[in-house]
């Protein structure tokens, strides 16, 4: 489908067969302009839109007399195409005519060369054996054969052109008559009983001589006839190039007469259609259908569906972590991803099915005729799967997703708005469980957008208004207990909920893409509390899957350092193998990056992936973090301190420092410690706090060095 922007008619397209969704036929709704006639004819046009009719209305008449005028100049195109093609398909069958005849000339030359020269060496030999054996039954044999030779000969003559034949008889046909001469005195001296003689004329040098030239004659006559065929093939072969050439001259001539006089037609009309259709039917940055054009067609489509007791489908489609792509790199880049995004789903649909862009960066999939879940759900899953493929986008690698909500009528909804609403709230219902995943409506989703709608807007005024705040849990030297380093969580000061856990907020952030400026809120704050810690306390913070798809992560966290004067040597950045697993060549940009700019780097959860093992070979990794899960089984199962220790053995191999998480009892530190890990946090050291109770326990807990 073209996304030009002056598309001027609503596009039901789909470029791929779906041929496994075969309970979806699918309604062809030929044109927007189809729909808002029959809207317009039955009185549901709004009476605040003259304007738009008057635009749209005489359109149509302009559409259909173009329609003619093009119906009749495509017939007399198609009658001239097949008068030429007849023409063409008679000038071929000729030429291969032709050239089967000098094909069967060829064959013929080549067999009557062979004939000669089996014909030449029967007479030899019967020559030789006369003379040889004085027997004139050889004689008898050779007078047999010697008409074969002269019939071959004739052949030839009557095949070749003048030229080559002319050239066969003074080679071939003169020496034959000399052998024969010979031959017959030899018999003669055979009749005679001088054997002597017979051989010595056999054997002479006029025999040998007339010998080679009949046998190189009959090479020269094959050869001969080889290049007079080719030449002839070639003439024939360059004439019809030549009358090729001529009828594409006819051709284009005729195209060109036809092509101005339906364009001059075309001129007419196209000022007044282009428009109207423009500002009725089509969204200008994507090239598909606009809201307009979606409520129109779905309410003509479910009116067919109802009177035909037929089933249709509504997808509402959202595009996963956009907002972020169009904040960090513009909105051009914006525009461009929302045209491909765009332009992948419409080749994921058939015929009949229409897309739309309904507004921002949520666009619609109407599918007539199609009411199974499984059917719908299995459209709506390739279009996950077009969108969420990697972009490349005026030199970024941008990478979005979808999710989609489905609605269908009549089950769900009979009326237009209402099964909109439905789709939505399907929708919102898909975005709060997973980003990326299909969710059909059911009867439980009524109260879902509130809350969602109600928990993204919570969170923006906390981020803004300051109520995102940061903890801290100390890693510490398990061998004296000195503080290392502290670990940056969030919590959120809610004015009625209290003090919010992350697990409650941290999701709501990454789905809504809010958690890039929550990192950088927090980090900031953090930095700033780090002014009254000792300096040499290093500071870690976690990222999110999506940041590490972001090459600009280095930058953003330096801008932060900067305006806080924190060192980027005190900064460890903490990923998991989720932040690895999108995309691990982009992942091993960022790592450079930050490297680069002097922070370090941790593989957090160490240990809860199946690739673990592989990233820390593979990438520049610090440190990495035993996973809590490992050390709260370190005393239940035999083999868990084993696991724990091949880690560490592991990781010094390769110079990684290892610091185990969740460490809750002394039992656990010092086994710990037996193993040979050196650092550790949990609630045995300190629980996570703020900047001011870190300040208050840190004589008493030794948990900082002097403040």
């Amino acid at each position: 489908m073209s996304i030009a922007s002056d598309r001027a008619a609503i596009k039901f397209t789909g470029l791929l067969p779906i041929s496994e969704q075969g309970c979806c036929g699918g309604v062809l709704i030929s044109s927007n302009m189809e729909v808002v006639d029959k809207q317009r004819s039955n009185g549901a046009a709004d009476e605040h839109e003259p304007a738009v009719q008057r635009a749209i209305l005489p359109s149509v008449a302009i559409v259909e007399s173009t329609i003619a005028k093009a119906r009749r100049t495509v017939t007399l195109a198609l009658a001239a195409s097949g008068v030429i093609v007849a023409g063409v398909m008679v000038e071929r069958s000729w030429l291969l005519h032709d050239a089967e005849i000098s094909a069967q000339r060829l064959a013929s030359a080549e067999r009557t060369a062979g004939a000669i020269r089996l014909a030449d060496e029967r007479l030899t030999m019967s020559a030789k054996m006369a003379a040889a054996t004085g027997d004139e039954a050889w004689i008898t044999r050779y007078e047999y054969y010697l008409p074969s030779i002269d019939t071959a000969i004739a052949e030839g003559l009557a095949l070749a052109p003048k030229v080559v034949a002319d050239r066969f008889e003074s080679e071939t046909k003169i020496s034959n008559d000399k052998l024969v001469v010979l031959e017959r005195l030899s018999f003669e001296a055979v009749r005679a009983g001088d054997s002597a003689r017979a051989h010595a004329t056999l054997e002479s040098r006029a025999y040998v001589d007339n010998k080679t030239v009949l046998s190189v004659g009959a090479e020269h006559f094959t050869e001969a006839m080889v290049r007079a065929v080719e030449t002839e093939l070639l003439a024939k072969q360059a004439r019809a190039n030549v009358e090729m050439v001529l009828v594409s001259l006819a051709v284009a001539f005729g195209g060109t007469l036809m092509w101005r006089r339906l364009s001059s037609s075309l001129e007419r009309s196209q000022g007044y259609f282009l428009d109207a259709q423009r500002v009725a039917a089509s969204d200008l940055l994507t090239g598909m259908a606009n809201r307009v054009s979606l409520r129109d067609a779905l309410s003509a489509a479910m009116r067919h569906a109802s009177q035909q007791d037929q089933a249709l489908s509504l997808l509402m489609i959202d595009l996963d972590r956009f907002k972020p792509v169009n904040d960090r790199l513009g909105h051009q880049v914006g525009d461009a991803v929302l045209t491909q995004a765009a332009l992948r789903m419409s080749r994921m649909l058939r015929q009949g099915e229409l897309l739309a862009r309904y507004g921002g960066d949520e666009f619609a999939v109407l599918i007539p005729a199609c009411g199974d879940v499984a059917s719908v759900v299995a459209i709506a899953e390739r279009l996950v799967l077009a969108v969420s493929a990697p972009m490349l986008i005026g030199g970024h690698a941008v990478e979005i997703g979808a999710t989609i909500g489905i609605a269908r009528f009549p089950q769900d909804a009979t009326v237009e708005d209402e099964l909109l609403h439905r789709a939505d709230l399907a929708l919102y219902k898909a975005k709060a469980e997973r980003r990326g995943s299909v969710c059909c409506y059911d009867t439980d989703m009524a109260e879902a957008p509130v809350s969602q709608s109600g928990a993204e807007q919570a969170l923006r005024v906390a981020l803004d208004s300051g109520q995102i705040v940061p903890f801290y849990q100390p890693v510490v030297d398990l061998r004296s207990r000195r503080v290392l380093s502290l670990e940056i969580l969030s919590r959120w000061r809610h004015p009625q909920r209290g003090l919010v856990p992350p697990v409650d907020f941290i999701p709501q952030a990454e789905a809504s893409g809010m958690i890039g400026k929550l990192t950088l809120s927090v980090l900031r704050q953090a930095c700033l509390d780090a002014r009254q810690f000792d300096p040499d306390l290093r500071l870690s913070i976690n990222v999110a899957a999506e940041q590490m798809q972001d090459r600009t992560l280095a930058d953003q966290f330096l801008s932060v350092l900067r305006e806080t004067g924190f060192d980027p040597r005190r900064l460890e950045v903490e990923l998991t193998e989720n932040a690895l697993v999108r995309d691990i060549e982009a992942a091993r940009q960022v790592i450079g990056l930050l490297k680069g700019a002097g922070m370090t780097i941790a593989l957090d959860d160490f240990g809860t992936g199946y690739s673990s093992l592989a990233y820390l070979s593979e990438l520049p990794v610090d440190k990495l973090k035993i996973d809590r899960a490992f050390i709260r089984a370190l005393h239940q199962r035999a083999e868990r301190p084993k696991v724990i220790a091949a880690v560490i053995g592991l990781s010094r191999s390769l110079g990684v420092e290892v610091i185990a998480e969740g460490v809750e009892s002394e039992r656990d530190a010092e086994a710990l410690l037996a193993l040979g890990c050196g650092s550790a946090q949990g609630f045995l050291f300190a629980r996570p706090m703020d900047a001011a109770a870190m300040l208050a326990n840190a004589p008493r807990e030794r948990m900082l060095r002097a403040v």
